[in-house]
C-alpha cells in the first residue's frame, strides 16, 4: 500500500477538478490549434448541452460588442425543418458538430490530452477530458444539435409505439464531434464564416435531392418520366436552375407546374407550397388513405396528361423524339414559343389545374390549350395613343411584349422579348388563358370566381388578387 507521503504528492500531480466528460479522441493540428475529433452518444450529446448553468456547449448569437464567441441567429423554422426529418427518419446519418473550447480559463488549463499511440504522422489516439466548467462554444451544426434536442426530448420517455421504435434507433445512435481548442474570438468567427461560406444549393438541385417533401417529389418524379423530358437526354435539368442548350425545364420548374395543376398558385413560401399540396393530397387519400400512394397516383396521371399534350400542343409536338431524329432542338423550341419559359409553363399548369379543379376533361383542355397562340412570334399591328404597336393576341404585357427597332434605312422590326417571370405576369397570364377558354359552355366554369379562388388568384370574400404573404 502506498504511504500517505507518495499519495500526496500522486495527488500534487493530478488535476482532481471535476471532469465534464471524457472520451477516446483523435488528436490533430490544424496549423497551430489542436483539434479532437471523437463521437459521443446522441443522448449524452443533448445531456452535455442541456448543462447550460455550467456553461456547456454555449450559443450565442454575434453581438459586435460582446467578448465572447458569438453566432448567426437560431433559425426555429430551419430547426423544426431538420427535427421532422430527423423524427421520421431517426437512421439518417447526423452531421458533423463543431465546438470551441478556450485552452484555459484565467491560466487554468480547459483539457488534458493523454496520448495512446500515433495512428499516422499528424494524427494521434489518446483519452481527451474536458473539465467542468469549460466552455464549449457552438461553431457549426447549431442547428442540427437544436433540432436533435427536439426529437430526443419527443421521444426519450416512450415506452410503446412508434415512438418507442424511434427512441431505440435513437439512443444507439453516436453525432460525429470536432473540439478546436481555441481562444481567439475573432479567430472563432473567422473559422466560421469561411467553413459556412458553401454555395448555395440551387432550387432545382434542392427538389432533386429533397424527396421526403411532396411538392419536390411531384416535380421530380414527373419529369423523370413523361416523354416531354425523357425523349432525348439532358432535357430535363438539376444541377443549375435555367434550362439552356439541350435542356428543356429544371426540376423546381416542373416542381412549380406539377404543383400548380394541383393547389393553383398557392406556393408563395416554401411553406405554404408543402403544407397546401399536404392538404390537397389528404382530401383526394380521404381519412384512411395513404398520402404516398395517393402521390403516386397524382404522378401517374400527370404524366399521362403531359404525354397526351406533348403530342398536341404547338411547340411541344415539334419537338425532335430522339437525339438523331428530326423536329424542333429544345434550343429552338425556347426561342420560338412562350411555354419554353417556365413562366409559360406554369399557365399550362394553372389551366390543367382548373381543370381538375372543376372535374372538366383534363385531355378536352390540352386540346383547347393547343388551339391558342403559343408561338413568341404571333403578333399584330394594332393603334395604341395614336401610335402602331405590335401586340400578341393573347400574352401581351404577361409573357412577352414587342420592342420596335428602327433600322438605318428606316425599316422597322418588331422583337418580342420576354415580359419577365415574375409571379404577376404569369397569374394574370393564366387568368387570360381561363377566360378565353371559358367563352366555350363547355369550359365556363374555370373562370368561375370559386376556380379563381381555388387557383390563388383571388381571394374569398374580397376584390383583387390575394396579398403576398410575408417571407422571412
Amino acid at each position: 500500500m502506498e504511504s500517505e507521503a507518495d499519495l500526496q504528492a500522486m495527488a500534487e500531480n493530478m488535476d482532481m477538478r471535476p471532469v465534464s466528460f471524457k472520451t477516446p479522441a483523435f488528436m490533430t493540428m490544424i496549423g497551430k490549434m489542436p483539434s479532437f475529433n471523437f463521437v459521443h452518444p446522441l443522448p449524452a450529446l443533448v445531456e452535455l448541452r442541456a448543462r447550460t448553468e455550467s456553461g456547456v456547449i454555449v450559443r450565442k448569437d454575434f453581438d459586435l460588442d460582446d467578448d465572447e464567441y458569438g453566432n448567426r441567429p437560431i433559425d426555429l423554422k430551419h430547426v423544426e425543418k431538420i427535427a421532422s426529418g430527423l423524427y421520421e427518419r431517426p437512421d439518417t446519418p447526423i452531421q458533423q458538430i463543431q465546438l470551441a473550447v478556450p485552452d484555459d480559463i484565467d491560466g487554468t488549463p480547459t483539457y488534458d490530452w493523454k496520448r495512446f499511440n500515433t495512428v499516422s504522422p499528424g494524427v494521434e489516439f489518446g483519452m481527451l477530458t474536458v473539465y467542468q466548467g469549460t466552455p464549449m462554444h457552438i461553431e457549426n451544426g447549431q442547428h442540427t444539435l437544436e433540432a436533435l434536442a427536439k426529437v430526443w426530448d419527443r421521444v426519450k420517455g416512450a415506452t410503446y409505439g412508434e415512438d418507442l421504435d424511434k427512441q431505440k434507433v435513437l439512443t444507439a445512435t453516436a453525432a460525429p464531434i470536432q473540439v478546436l481548442v481555441q481562444s481567439n474570438r475573432d479567430e472563432v468567427t473567422r473559422m466560421f464564416v469561411i467553413a459556412g461560406m458553401t454555395k448555395p444549393i440551387s432550387p432545382a438541385l434542392m427538389t432533386a435531392l429533397d424527396q421526403s417533401s411532396y411538392a419536390n417529389k411531384f416535380g421530380t418524379q414527373v419529369g423523370r418520366r413523361a416523354r416531354l423530358l425523357v425523349d432525348e437526354p439532358d432535357r430535363l435539368v438539376y444541377l443549375r436552375t435555367a434550362a439552356r442548350e439541350e435542356a428543356l425545364y429544371s426540376t423546381a420548374h416542373m416542381r412549380g407546374f406539377t404543383t400548380a395543376t394541383l393547389i393553383g398558385f398557392k406556393d408563395r413560401t416554401p411553406d405554404a407550397r408543402e403544407s397546401n399540396v399536404r392538404k390537397a393530397l389528404e382530401e383526394l387519400a380521404g381519412p384512411t388513405g395513404n398520402l404516398n400512394d395517393q402521390l403516386e397516383k397524382i404522378i401517374e396521371e400527370m404524366v399521362e396528361v403531359l404525354d397526351y399534350a406533348y403530342d398536341r400542343i404547338p411547340g411541344w409536338k415539334e419537338l425532335r423524339r430522339s437525339p438523331d431524329g428530326s423536329g424542333m432542338s429544345p434550343k429552338q423550341f425556347r426561342a420560338g414559343y412562350l411555354h419554353g419559359s417556365p413562366a409559360g409553363l406554369y399557365v399550362i399548369g394553372g389551366a390543367l389545374g382548373a381543370a381538375r379543379f372543376t372535374e372538366i376533361s383534363l385531355h378536352d383542355v390540352v386540346d383547347a390549350l393547343a388551339e391558342l397562340p403559343w408561338g413568341r412570334s404571333e403578333g399584330k399591328i394594332k393603334k395604341v395613343d395614336g401610335r402602331d404597336q405590335m401586340q400578341h393576341p393573347l400574352f401581351d404585357g404577361t409573357l412577352l411584349r414587342f420592342e420596335k427597332v428602327i433600322a438605318q434605312n428606316g425599316d422597322v422590326t418588331w422583337t418580342p422579348t420576354t415580359a419577365g417571370g415574375a409571379r404577376t405576369n404569369y397569374e394574370a397570364a393564366t387568368e387570360a388563358v381561363l377566360r378565353k377558354l371559358a367563352k366555350d359552355s363547355d369550359f365556363k366554369a374555370l373562370a368561375y370566381q370559386t376556380t379563381l379562388v381555388h387557383l390563388g388568384l383571388r381571394s374569398s370574400g374580397r376584390r383583387g388578387r390575394p396579398r403576398k404573404a410575408a417571407t422571412e
